[in-house]
């Protein structure tokens, strides 16, 4: 889109241009704005999480949690029981990683299909609000 109004729409030169696009495929892929993305938690029992990630969310947070998924206080606070999720296995440096993944982690998935790739795009624009 051409986000910098100068009627052009030029991803190769305007910054502009290039976060109003990306900003534009989130919007009409069902970004939700000031929604969480994907949450890091603790399990119980390993075992639950999938051998392959799946990344639309298929299961509500209070399903995880019987199942022994834990989240930290922040998360707790951010999102109720009936929020859907998909529990996703990443590896870490120390080790796998398990992170639930929200409405919003999905949508950064429709334009690469990768859990890998969305969680870079979301830790990178953590580390951007800094």
């Amino acid at each position: 889109v051409d986000f910098d109004g100068d009627g052009q729409r030029d991803l190769w030169r305007s910054k502009a241009d290039v976060i109003g696009s990306v900003a534009n495929y989130f919007s009409r892929h069902g970004w939700k704005a000031g929604q969480p993305v994907a949450f890091r938690v603790r399990l119980a029992d390993p075992s639950i999480a999938p051998k392959k990630n799946r990344l639309k969310p298929w299961q509500s947070i209070g399903q995880f949690r019987k199942q022994g998924v834990r989240l930290s206080d922040e998360a707790a606070g951010a999102v109720d029981d009936s929020t859907l999720a998909t529990l996703i296995r990443l590896r870490g440096q120390a080790g796998d990683e398990y992170w639930l993944g929200l409405h919003n982690f999905y949508v950064i998935t429709r334009y690469n299909h990768s859990a890998l790739y969305a969680m870079a795009v979301y830790q990178l624009s953590r580390e951007l609000q800094r």
